[in-house]
């Protein structure tokens, strides 16, 4: 085995070792991803009913469905926040809530965006509905929802 050798297999196992961590990395990143839309699908859900309290009692039971699984159900003990809980909503129930959020605000999208780059909302509401949606939103499914809905 000459020197060559030994710097090739070195060279090979520093790359399969970036890979490695490459693929660690992007696999947290999207579950972390995943993880802030279920975070802002609960709090868009609590913006729309106009509360932003949990629920009482000492067990909570909620079905969601995941995209492309079947419905599954979500047990809560009352003792848990709602952040620990993981609810999945399909990409046209985040819109819907999206539009029933922004309706109840009397804004569009285009509006909430601008006061978010202008920094300058003309609420509170508006400024934690642009914390809950920041940036997440459709816009082409958004119009086709509201179209849909008028």
């Amino acid at each position: 085995m000459n020197v060559d050798d030994v710097v090739a297999e070195k060279i090979a196992a520093a790359r399969a070792r970036a890979e490695a961590t490459k693929r660690r990395r992007a696999a947290l990143a999207a579950a972390r991803q995943r993880g802030l839309a279920h975070r802002h699908a609960q709090k868009l859900r609590n913006l729309s009913r106009g509360d932003m309290t949990t629920t009482a009692g000492p067990v909570v039971a909620e079905t969601v469905t995941a995209v492309g699984q079947q419905p599954t159900t979500v047990v809560q003990s009352a003792t848990v926040a709602d952040d620990d809980v993981v609810i999945e909503v399909t990409e046209a129930e985040f819109h819907a809530a999206v539009r029933t959020s922004l309706a109840r605000l009397g804004l569009t999208y285009a509006e909430l965006e601008d006061q978010a780059r202008r920094r300058d909302f003309t609420s509170a509401q508006a400024q934690v509905l642009w914390v809950s949606i920041g940036g997440a939103v459709n816009t082409v499914l958004l119009a086709a929802i509201t179209e849909e809905n008028q």
